[in-house]
């Protein structure tokens, strides 16, 4: 303990440095941060994950869910733009109010361009535009599917169980399925958590929009 001295036999105190020596050795080492960009193919991606993109949006059904990915406890960011051909001459990005990122508007392009599901800046929010009413909401691992990271009840992207641990929580209580199943309902707060955990998990998003 700091602050503390303590008197230890010739032995004991032996003993108690070997095993602090010993004690990094047997420490996992820290996590390698991710790059997990924006695809350079988004409606490839798109159609993969069982979307028809469109030339414009649809705001029939519109609902919004939201995903943090920590990896021991720092944010990867989740890129503006999947889900969007942001070189669209109907596709305008402008900086982000803070600077660090673009953010994504859709008007009318010559050809299909966006997906149902997409993010129009990095702040981790999920879009669901459909023209259909009441649309079935979409699923996290279609999301990813889009990204093109790998989603499944084992790895995240390069990250698998067999190495590290990897949680799930949605808004704040643990999910014990495959996180591709999760369906984004609208305003759910979806925390991936990998590796070493941060002392908050993420249990809520304050939303902009009612829905």
């Amino acid at each position: 303990m700091r602050g503390a001295r303590s008197r230890f036999a010739p032995t004991t105190a032996f003993l108690i440095l070997s095993l602090s020596l010993a004690l990094p050795a047997c420490s996992s080492a820290p996590l390698t941060q991710p790059n997990w960009p924006a695809p350079s193919d988004p409606m490839g991606l798109a159609r993969k994950a069982g979307f028809v993109p469109t030339d414009r949006e649809f705001l029939i059904t519109h609902t919004h869910a939201h995903l943090d990915v920590l990896v021991d406890g720092k944010r990867v960011q989740v890129p503006a733009g999947i889900g969007i051909d942001t070189t669209s001459k109907g596709v305008a990005g402008e900086t982000t109010p803070d600077g660090t990122g673009k953010d994504y508007q859709v008007t009318v392009c010559p050809n299909a361009c966006l997906s149902e599901l997409h993010t129009h800046d990095p702040d981790g929010i999920l879009h669901s535009e459909s023209k259909v009413p009441d649309q079935k909401p979409a699923t996290l691992g279609q999301f990813f599917t889009e990204w093109g990271v790998r989603l499944d009840d084992s790895c995240v992207g390069e990250f698998c169980t067999s190495s590290t641990s990897i949680d799930v929580y949605l808004n704040g209580e643990k999910y014990d399925g495959n996180p591709a199943d999760i369906k984004l309902e609208s305003h759910l707060e979806i925390a991936i958590i990998i590796g070493t955990p941060p002392s908050v998990i993420p249990d809520r998003w304050e939303f902009l929009t009612p829905q």
